[in-house]
């Protein structure tokens, strides 16, 4: 009896420590922002070559191309930007799809994590930005209705 005592407390005090440790709010990898210095190239191989679905693309005001979402599934998008010659290719960042922005925000924090205060991006979704112990840029995103990722999710088939 007191054994049993022993492990249903030990299991309490185990969930209630997972429970804080964990983001309950984090859905997962939502996208994978790739640079690249040979934007029509890098469209082609992603969308023709691979399959991906163009799922929608953002503009300069001069009309160059600044951000190109492509689908590969559902819920999991490449983000393609063009880079200047001079700039980095290849993964620049890795996009953590939430379903509370603050509550992500604040579970980060109270790990003693630096996060960007929260922004609205060119695509509408709130976005809070973090690095890694790596120097690997995290985008951590809540995808509201009216944002063209979640636009893209509910209009997948």
């Amino acid at each position: 009896m007191k054994a049993s005592a022993w492990f249903l407390g030990g299991l309490v005090v185990g969930t209630a420590l997972v429970s804080v440790a964990q983001d309950r709010a984090r859905r997962g990898i939502n996208h994978i922002g790739i640079g690249t210095k040979n934007y029509d190239a890098a469209l082609a191989f992603y969308r023709d070559t691979l399959g991906a679905k163009e799922a929608f693309t953002i503009r300069n005001p001069d009309g160059t191309v600044r951000i190109t979402y492509l689908q590969v599934s559902r819920d999991t998008f490449i983000e393609l930007l063009p880079v200047a010659a001079d700039a980095q290719a290849g993964i620049l960042h890795v996009g953590i799809e939430t379903a509370d922005l603050a509550a992500s925000v604040a579970n980060l924090r109270a790990r003693n994590i630096q996060v960007g205060e929260p922004t609205v991006g060119v695509s509408k979704a709130q976005v809070a930005r973090i690095t890694d112990v790596d120097g690997v840029n995290i985008e951590v995103m809540q995808m509201g209705a009216d944002s063209m990722q979640r636009q893209a999710i509910e209009a997948w088939r």
